[in-house]
């Protein structure tokens, strides 16, 4: 009978078993799963710096897989679970805006009334934008256009994203993440098949919805980071949502 890997220590990932603790489940789950993640990322980056896939080493290793693999719960949980439930009437299927309403409300005023570089995780020279009219639209599995590359690195771009609503920025990185729209990067800003990825750029559609016909595309939204810059974002991201609604609310 075969063994689960996952159990009686067969794995690293023990289950609560034989001298194991189970995972705690999450008070504020919203919060504490987000600081969970940043605590794997930083706890597994040395190991995962050495893990290559076999026979592509020239390739460098598996932190962008992995960085953006951790990237999705730690951005998305807390949008779904607290700034996408502030226009809801009465408590959805799953909220966490009873927890805090010094949370709910730093999070209407950074996420939806400020711009992106009054936000506290915004690093200056980090983030470039550029939205782009129909015609300029492209295929992310065909690779990122050379003229889109080369606009994402001219510094009006980091000025663009610096005054763009955060609002805004959150909704292009949001739907990016969840609908695969991520195109990887070299140390130049291009997409280079077999070469290390250094930069992501993440896209987002811009949709005409008409209740006759398919949604029409009308323009694409397009972040781009540097791999480093954006773990250091994350980092940045979970401290406020640690410290700023819930802290000072237990403060208080």
């Amino acid at each position: 009978m075969a063994t689960d890997p996952g159990r009686r220590g067969g794995g690293p990932f023990n289950c609560g078993s034989e001298g194991t603790t189970p995972m705690g489940n999450p008070q504020h789950f919203s919060l504490e799963l987000p600081q969970r993640c940043l605590r794997l990322i930083d706890a597994m980056w040395p190991h995962v710096q050495q893990v290559t896939m076999p026979g592509e080493e020239d390739l460098g290793p598996l932190t962008s897989t992995f960085l953006l693999a951790m990237a999705s719960p730690v951005i998305n949980l807390p949008i779904e679970r607290i700034e996408r439930q502030i226009d809801k009437h009465g408590e959805g299927y799953a909220s966490d805006l009873h927890l805090s309403a010094r949370l709910a409300t730093e999070v209407d005023q950074v996420l939806r009334k400020s711009r992106f570089n009054q936000a506290p995780f915004f690093k200056p020279k980090a983030w470039s934008f550029l939205k782009l009219e129909p015609e300029q639209a492209f295929n992310l599995a065909e690779g990122m256009p050379e003229l889109v590359a080369v606009k994402l690195g001219e510094e009006a771009a980091f000025a663009r994203a610096a005054i763009m609503q955060t609002s805004e920025w959150l909704s292009c990185l949001r739907n990016a993440l969840a609908h695969g729209g991520i195109a990887f990067l070299n140390e130049r800003g291009f997409h280079g098949h077999g070469e290390p990825v250094k930069m992501y750029a993440f896209a987002s559609g811009m949709f005409e919805h008409r209740s006759d016909k398919k949604p029409k595309l009308i323009g694409m939204r397009v972040l781009r980071i540097q791999e480093v810059d954006f773990r250091e974002f994350l980092t940045s991201w979970v401290e406020w949502l640690r410290y700023s609604g819930l802290a000072r609310a237990i403060a208080a």
